[in-house]
């Protein structure tokens, strides 16, 4: 009996021993981890693990985007505006750069509430306004993602369509043919895989800008000044439609938080906003001096279309390298919305060829050709989406969510000052520049359904 008590006491002290043991371990974890966060805070870091991505390659992300649409429709615009449209694009260009960088400082604001956070810049229009801001930013964001896509398959069914013009003197393949066409090797791209994630894709399409730009200018001096030059006379409707041009050239603010989020350093992406848009500038500025200064009233919507057919190798070149840059960068805006229906379905994103996958992508290209049907012209959705969806997400929602999450300092009134123009600024260029492009849409449509009638 005096044996069991015994041990009976013993297994108690044993236990108490392993409890302390256990206790005390426990005591050095939540210590280390203590010390981790407070170092973590002394050193400025943040619990959100960091990307993988430079200054410059974020630029190239950002320039990838949307300025191959941008080179081709920067002619006519600055034709359709006068002299006057430099000082519309410079303004574009100041308020764009103003608003990327207000972005940046939201996205550093909340980022620490969003350690998971896959859609950026939803996660910041709801930390501001709720639901309300997330839902604001979701519908400009996949608006102009894929009104941006079709204008991209746009462009490369123009491609294909000169280009086979050119070459083989085929007339016989219609422009919406082509369209078809484009629109099925963009579906062959976008299902095998995102491009998204690597940064082989925008490197590529930026490389692709750059060499079709210089070729383009080669090909205006070589055509030469139209024999009938004449200045475009500059409307109201004409300059209006510009401004919506420029709006789009200098947007796709939707995608900032996604690309400063894979930053290694993502206090940096101010400085890759800056290459961005001055990569931009450099780009847009030759090109359409040179078409506006060549072709005046006689500028095309596509430049492309107003270089002399007789010099087949080069058009051959720059068509080709178009559509390659087209496609890619349709590859960029299109597989983030194609992404979000899968994963809103519980389509497996590791099966490449799952049935939910397959038919997601599907219905989003059936979705794009209609579009692109409608309105075959992609400089009309420039202007459309330019005055819409990437007006508001570009110059209005950043200011708006600034004003909400800002933090105290010195230059605060400064900031919220800035914020109220630039917020001033877009509410008026989506009125001015959405009357215009709807009108300039109406328009062609009353063209088309008189010469179909008829």
């Amino acid at each position: 009996m005096e044996n069991d008590d015994v041990f009976t006491q013993i297994t108690a002290k044993l236990k108490r021993v392993s409890q302390s043991g256990r206790d005390l371990e426990m005591e050095y974890e939540l210590e280390d981890e203590y010390e981790s966060i407070e170092t973590s805070l002394l050193e400025g870091k943040s619990s959100v693990d960091p990307g993988k991505m430079g200054i410059f390659a974020t630029a190239l992300f950002i320039v990838g985007e949307m300025t191959g649409s941008g080179i081709l429709g920067v002619p006519q615009a600055l034709a359709y505006s006068g002299y006057s449209g430099f000082a519309l694009m410079f303004l574009c260009v100041a308020v764009a750069t103003y608003t990327g960088l207000t972005l940046s400082r939201n996205w550093m604001h909340v980022r620490d509430q969003y350690p998971r956070c896959a859609k950026p810049y939803q996660c910041i229009g709801n930390s501001a306004f709720g639901k309300c801001g997330e839902v604001a930013v979701q519908v400009c964001a996949n608006v102009t993602l894929v009104g941006g896509c079709c204008a991209y398959i746009l462009i490369a069914a123009q491609s294909l369509s000169r280009f086979l013009f050119i070459e083989f003197e085929v007339d016989c393949i219609g422009y919406r043919t082509c369209v078809a066409i484009m629109a099925l090797v963009f579906l062959v791209v976008i299902l095998f895989g995102s491009g998204g994630d690597s940064l082989l894709v925008p490197v590529l399409a930026t490389v692709l800008s750059v060499t079709f730009t210089l070729l383009i200018i080669y090909g205006i001096f070589q055509t030469g000044k139209s024999p009938n030059f004449q200045p475009y006379q500059v409307t109201a409707k004409s300059w209006f439609l510009s401004f919506g041009k420029f709006l789009f050239a200098f947007g796709g603010h939707s995608a900032f938080p996604n690309f400063q989020k894979e930053m290694k350093k993502p206090r940096d992406f101010p400085g890759s906003v800056i290459i961005a848009f001055l990569i931009k500038l450099v780009l847009y500025i030759p090109v359409g001096i040179t078409g506006m200064l060549f072709f005046g009233d006689c500028v095309k919507p596509n430049i492309l279309h107003n270089i002399d057919p007789q010099f087949k190798a080069l058009n051959a070149c720059i068509l080709l390298l178009v559509a390659v840059q087209a496609i890619m960068s349709a590859t960029i805006l299109g597989n983030p919305v194609a992404a979000m229906i899968e994963g809103a379905i519980g389509a497996p994103h590791k099966q490449l060829f799952s049935a939910k996958r397959v038919a997601v992508r599907i219905g989003y290209v059936a979705v794009a050709i209609v579009v692109c049907e409608a309105i075959p012209r992609f400089d009309l959705i420039m202007a459309l989406i330019g005055g819409t969806t990437i007006n508001t997400a570009v110059f209005i929602l950043p200011s708006l969510f600034h004003i909400k999450l800002a933090k105290k300092d010195k230059w605060l009134t400064f900031k919220k000052t800035l914020d109220a123009l630039s917020i001033t600024f877009g509410m008026g260029a989506g009125i001015v520049c959405t009357y215009a492009s709807v009108s300039h849409i109406v328009d062609e449509m009353n063209i088309h359904t008189a010469t179909f009638n008829s």
